[in-house]
């Protein structure tokens, strides 16, 4: 219920503790990676519309009005119209025969929902979620051309720890400003979780929709149900390792403005190669 309609409500409040303290809780709460996959489910069913007359633009329409369901059934949390907002842009970008560039679509989705909702801005899913896909599409690039590695699974590894890299960058400033605690194991959980969110999502969708047939119903109920039990299990055993997680950071307003400004020089120093950014 958590990972496809965002209802963690009836989750055991330890195992909740546990996601938070091993840096896994983004899995539970419906963010832009649930609203992406059901983007790239919708773009691959509806493929056959595009071989008709306006089939691009019934396509386009169906992908938007049924992102935009999905959206309000999971209760529109910020990092969810985010990514539906996003989402649209790049979809009517497409309508149009027009390039989106992703920052002008992070930008455009932004605009739109400040202007809906002007507070939104002091919602910390809103910040931590601008935070962390600026910091995937800017520094994962990056790190993940830093090692090139021929064997597919292990490249595939390497783009995971890569990205999660990126998003702990854009976030941990203002995560520690507000929760004052460090997941010291974020990597090596983001690891497994992060895939298996993914396969959990795509398993328990079918499962919703073919539920009304007994036997494959109740066969891909069976094969969930143990892959969660699993999920599960590793996130408790990841939580009860030693020094799982630092706790207590004293951190203020001050501290996190000054981090980012460090993040934002790093960045420009290699981007730009100009030694004044370090000396800033």
């Amino acid at each position: 219920s958590a990972l496809i309609l965002g209802y963690k409500y009836d989750i055991d409040p330890q195992l909740k503790k546990a996601y938070s303290n091993v840096g896994a809780m983004h899995v539970l709460a419906v963010s832009g990676l649930h609203v992406g996959i059901i983007f790239l489910v919708l773009n691959l069913l509806l493929q056959f519309l595009n071989k008709i007359k306006y089939g691009a633009l019934i396509k386009g329409i169906l992908i938007i009005l049924m992102l935009w369901l999905y959206a309000f059934i999971t209760g529109l949390s910020p990092s969810v119209m985010r990514a539906a907002t996003m989402f649209s842009f790049i979809v009517i970008a497409k309508m149009a025969n027009r390039n989106s560039n992703i920052f002008n679509t992070l930008a455009a989705s932004a605009f739109v929902l400040l202007i809906i909702n002007p507070l939104l801005i002091m919602e910390v899913g809103f910040q931590l979620s601008y935070l962390a896909v600026l910091g995937i599409v800017i520094i994962q690039p990056w790190i993940y051309n830093q090692i090139s590695i021929k064997w597919s699974l292990l490249d595939k590894v390497w783009n995971i720890t890569a990205v999660s890299i990126a998003a702990q960058i854009g976030t941990f400033p203002l995560a520690l400003l507000y929760f004052h605690q460090f997941p010291n194991y974020f990597l090596l959980s983001n690891l497994i979780v992060i895939p298996l969110a993914f396969i959990i999502l795509y398993l328990g969708l079918t499962t919703l929709l073919l539920s009304p047939i007994p036997i494959i119903g109740d066969y891909l109920a069976f094969i969930l149900k143990y892959v969660i039990q699993f999920l599960n299990w590793f996130v408790i055993q990841m939580d009860k390792l030693p020094y799982s997680l630092t706790q207590n950071i004293r951190f203020n307003i001050i501290d996190a403005w000054l981090i980012y400004g460090i993040i934002i020089l790093i960045i420009s120093l290699i981007a730009f190669r100009k030694f004044k950014y370090f000396l800033l």
